[in-house]
């Protein structure tokens, strides 16, 4: 009889379902959240890449339809464009650099010329030397000899809102858009 009352007990016991959603729920919850926030996380990381590059292109863009003169003021009010499109509360820079190319020999491709007509970066960023393009000369694409081409720089740190994993990455784009007036010239050729 004692075993008998015993087992009676124990099946009861396994066969009451009450308080299992409360259990559920503790075990279940965390673990939901947890998912919620690095998807927040992940889909906040992809839109702001697509908004810094839609933006990295906007400011590409409006500099080459300037007729035809740039100046420092203009370089400053585009990286303060690329700022408020790109939405970014972390400081960001831009570099414009107009390139001519000179093909000396169109036979001979290793005597083929990028040439800094002009370059400014805001927020502190240097503008690029002859010495200095050589970073980005591959990126650049060859040209007809004399031709021009805008190659705007633009940099954005992009900060997770939640430790998941994610670390802290740095979003660099390299564009090239070619200049829709007469060559265009930096504020010296105003003379």
């Amino acid at each position: 009889m004692q075993m008998s009352y015993l087992t009676d007990k124990a099946r009861n016991f396994w066969d009451d379902e009450a308080g299992t959603a409360v259990i559920e729920t503790a075990i279940i919850f965390p673990m939901l959240m947890t998912t919620l926030v690095a998807m927040s996380v992940y889909f906040n990381a992809f839109r702001v890449k697509s908004v810094n590059l839609k933006a990295a292109y906007t400011i590409s863009d409006m500099a080459s339809r300037v007729v035809p003169i740039l100046t420092p003021e203009f370089v400053d009010g585009l990286g303060t464009m690329y700022q408020f499109l790109s939405g970014s509360s972390n400081p960001t820079w831009i570099r414009l650099t107009l390139v001519r190319f000179k093909d000396n020999d169109p036979a001979i491709t290793s005597d083929d010329q990028y040439i800094i007509e002009y370059s400014y970066g805001t927020n502190g960023q240097p503008g690029h030397t002859n010495a200095t393009l050589v970073d980005i000369k591959d990126k650049i694409p060859k040209m007809v000899d004399g031709d021009t081409t805008y190659v705007m720089e633009t940099h954005m740190r992009f900060i997770p809102m939640f430790n998941i994993g994610l670390n802290e990455y740095d979003l660099d784009h390299v564009i090239m858009t070619r200049p829709r007036s007469v060559p265009a010239c930096w504020q010296t050729c105003i003379n």
